[in-house]
């Protein structure tokens, strides 16, 4: 009976849309029969205006669905819909909307008319549970998170959440661990529910760490899949990625080939020196040091050069080439440096801040700090519209380290 009702929520869901991603996509204009209901973003005494897209912004928002998959067979979705707000009454309309749509529950009938389906939580929630019914696993949609911010003519919508048992557990021949995702995308009749992506829509899958992308029916790099739109899925062949441990942590050979070589150009660099340095011929070249004072001990006064004119102090010079270079970041994993990031920092940092020193997207840096509070590396303040990030032993507010006892 269930199999019966979620295949008809299913069907009715096809039916009414062609918002992308998903085929159970809502139409993002507001019915007809909703026309008379709504009411003008300017008017100054609309209490509660029903939205539409077009009230928004021109054009068709940029809309990015992440999806960074779990060792734990979970997925942490993100997805990100970004307004283009050219007018102030458009404007106007976003902030009603954000204010709304962060609120905690459901969409309310306002947002439904506003916002795109993909990121309405309800749609999710009954795609699980049609996932679930197919699958026989226990699918289920955990830590919402909702926000909303506005810089200037930019307007953002996030919605974040954790799908369960995402990811379906197989053995190979060879009885090795492999991760696999497909059946969550099925829907009755052997077909998917994700059938396409539109007009400025960005599909992103990561793999786990310590995961490795072993064979996949769609392009990857570097262990991750990016798919633009538009583009249109084939039912009969939806998308399927298997995923197997890495004895390199999921590093890409791509990595590993341009590391090896970066490592054979440092050694050879240093024998050169080295060879350099030991060559007589060379050192009374380059020294005005005759070969057999450049063959003495090192211990005897006579083969210790005095200063050259125009050059600087010897003894400063070998000061300054034995300090500790600076710390390359970018050589960190992702939580040390973010933690480094805020050691520097006096322990606290905007949430924005951190996304302008790393470079990374709006949806790694939220997700990654999302799975770094859950382990109590930091901790978020949410203020206003805008995240501050601290260390365990900071105090958010101001920033004084916290006593070890409270």
């Amino acid at each position: 009976m269930r199999a019966v009702a979620l295949s008809v929520v299913l069907v009715v869901l096809l039916a009414v849309g062609a918002t992308p991603l998903v085929a159970a996509g809502v139409s993002e204009t507001a019915p007809d029969s909703h026309t008379e209901r709504q009411l003008a973003v300017d008017d100054p005494t609309a209490t509660s205006p029903m939205l539409s897209s077009a009230q928004l912004s021109d054009d068709t928002p940029s809309t990015t669905f992440t999806i960074n998959l779990r060792s734990d067979r979970d997925a942490d979705w993100v997805v990100i819909v970004e307004y283009e707000l050219e007018t102030d009454a458009q404007q106007a309309a976003f902030d009603s909307l954000a204010e709304e749509f962060e609120a905690d529950g459901h969409e309310t009938d306002h947002e439904a008319a506003a916002t795109p389906a993909g990121i309405q939580i309800g749609l999710y929630e009954n795609l699980a549970a049609l996932a679930s019914e197919r699958t026989d696993r226990e699918m289920r949609i955990n830590d919402v998170e909702r926000s909303a911010t506005r810089e200037g003519g930019v307007g953002t919508l996030e919605l974040s959440f954790r799908w369960s048992e995402f990811l379906e557990e197989q053995s190979d021949d060879e009885d090795d661990e492999q991760l696999v995702l497909n059946d969550a995308l099925g829907s009755p009749g052997e077909g998917t529910w994700l059938t396409s992506l539109g007009e400025n829509q960005k599909l992103r899958i990561t793999t786990p760490d310590g995961y490795a992308i072993t064979s996949a029916n769609v392009a990857f790099s570097q262990n991750t899949v990016e798919i633009e739109g538009p583009h249109t899925f084939d039912p009969a062949d939806h998308i399927r990625i298997t995923l197997e441990p890495s004895a390199f942590g999921g590093v890409s050979w791509e990595l590993l080939a341009a590391a090896v070589v970066v490592a054979a150009a440092i050694i050879g660099g240093a024998l050169l020196l080295r060879r350099r340095d030991v060559d007589p011929t060379a050192a009374a070249a380059n020294g005005g040091v005759d070969a057999e004072t450049a063959t003495q001990s090192a211990d005897s006064p006579a083969s210790a050069p005095g200063p050259v004119d125009g050059l600087d102090d010897p003894d400063s010079s070998a000061t300054e080439s034995t300090a500790d270079p600076p710390e390359d970041l970018s050589l960190l994993a992702d939580d040390e440096r973010v933690l480094r990031l805020l050691a520097r920092n006096g322990g606290r940092m905007r949430q924005a801040d951190i996304v302008s020193e790393t470079k990374w997207s709006d949806a790694k840096v939220s997700q990654l700090l999302s799975s770094m509070a859950d382990d109590d590396q930091i901790t978020k303040l949410r203020i206003g519209r805008e995240n501050l990030i601290s260390l365990p032993d900071v105090d958010a507010l101001d920033g004084s380290k916290r006593d070890d006892d409270s």
